[in-house]
């Protein structure tokens, strides 16, 4: 590993005092730690080597003045990051509710949260070192936002290591809705290393969408980690389109009796992208529930993996935990490995999970065509549908007519042909 690329970069960044001394800390366990690799248990099916053989660097300023995406493509408030520098800040809501880390660094809810959700993984760490900017959303407790805040993570410069952060945090009985997207601009070889650490208080609820498209070439690794209150509610969803290698961990802990997490997930891969989504659940408290919905299609020799381990710990009686995991092949050479786990040391509980990994249903396709439609027509109505039992967020968040257009269009690429050789 070559330590000196991170001390280098960490030297070129302005902090105050206190997390200066978090950066430095974060930083000397990540170099303890070094990269994960396939002799940890958590990611045995994933390889990080190429980020070893990379030449990588922290982007370039010119880089950040890069042709910026359409802002007004997003239906509500934007925050625009470009190669890690604010470019862009929406007028809709006030500063108050959606900023970013580097104007609010320094205030009390920073403070109290930042990097105290996470914990201290290794690519944790490394994006709690060197992260440079990235939205802070804080909602006051009772407050309803009538639009969904759009954090948008675009990356335009060739090998630019990059390490956008998120903090969100939601009070009491207020309500949100967050939506991440990370968008590649180049195809060149470079890295997302993100985070996103959320806080909802009693009675909290957030609605949060994950959208990672980038470049062909590019190396995405993203940690989500969420702690719910008391009676709080959080769905998030999850969808896959681009990225060579992309690596999304969600860790759920429901702190709070009566706490509900639904998280849905779409990953759609091709050619010879490798998507691997990891998800924990950790239930403590009493009558907390938990619902997953992984679809994953491979196409080409593409490689999908779900893993989703859900954890019932002591006292958490009465708990309801679901999983469904599905995924669909459409070539001889794609796989798709899922692999749903409960582990339950509490009584008086309902857990399960399915799990079911095929190719498209021939009798279904036979029925479509026998009604008037050609092949591609037939498989991209069998594919959307297959997609649709996880998507039910847009329709509940009013973003359907926003994400459906981009993602028909990645779907309707992999309905040409029958599964192939």
């Amino acid at each position: 590993m070559n330590a000196s690329l991170y001390t280098d970069a960490l030297k070129h960044i302005a902090a105050p005092g206190w997390l200066a001394d978090v950066r430095h800390e974060a930083l000397d366990r990540f170099l303890a730690a070094g990269l994960p690799d396939r002799r940890q248990e958590a990611w045995r099916y994933t390889s990080l080597d190429r980020l070893e053989q990379a030449t990588l660097h922290p982007p370039e300023a010119e880089t950040s003045q890069a042709v910026c995406p359409d802002v007004t493509a997003y239906p509500g408030h934007v925050l625009l990051f470009q190669n890690g520098q604010l470019a862009c800040h929406g007028t809709y809501l006030s500063n108050q509710f959606a900023g970013t880390l580097r104007q609010w660094g320094d205030t009390q809810i920073v403070h109290e949260n930042l990097g105290r959700v996470a914990g201290n993984g290794a690519l944790a760490d490394l994006n709690l070192a060197l992260w440079q900017d990235g939205a802070r959303v804080y909602v006051p407790a009772g407050e309803r936002l009538g639009m969904p805040i759009f954090a948008v993570y675009g990356a335009a410069g060739a090998e630019a290591l990059l390490h956008p952060r998120t903090l969100a945090v939601v009070e009491s009985g207020a309500e949100a809705v967050l939506v991440e997207h990370y968008l590649g601009q180049t195809d060149q070889p470079y890295w997302q290393n993100a985070v996103s650490e959320i806080v909802l208080a009693e009675g909290a609820r957030l609605d949060h969408i994950m959208v990672v498209a980038e470049g062909p070439a590019a190396t995405h690794t993203s940690l989500t980690a969420v702690r719910l209150g008391r009676n709080s509610e959080y769905h998030a969803l999850h969808i896959g389109l681009g990225g060579l290698l992309a690596r999304h961990d969600i860790i759920a802990t429901l702190d709070g009796a009566d706490a509900g997490i639904r998280i849905d997930a779409v990953d759609l891969a091709d050619g010879n992208r490798h998507a691997d989504l990891h998800l924990r659940v950790n239930h403590r408290a009493p009558r907390s529930q938990s619902r997953v919905t992984y679809r994953g299609l491979a196409d080409d020799r593409a490689r999908a993996i779900f893993d989703g381990h859900v954890v019932v710990e002591h006292g958490a009686h009465l708990t309801d935990a679901r999983q469904d995991c599905k995924g669909l092949l459409l070539s001889r050479q794609a796989e798709i490995d899922a692999m749903p786990r409960l582990e339950i040391y509490a009584d008086d509980v309902k857990c399960g999970h399915g799990a079911s990994v095929g190719q498209p249903d021939q009798d279904a396709l036979f029925y479509l065509r026998s009604r008037g439609l050609d092949e591609a027509a037939a498989r991209q109505l069998l594919l959307e549908g297959f997609a649709n039992e996880a998507l039910g967020l847009l329709d509940d968040v009013h973003l359907h007519d926003w994400l459906m257009p981009g993602l028909q269009a990645a779907l309707s690429r992999r309905s040409g042909q029958e599964a192939r050789p």
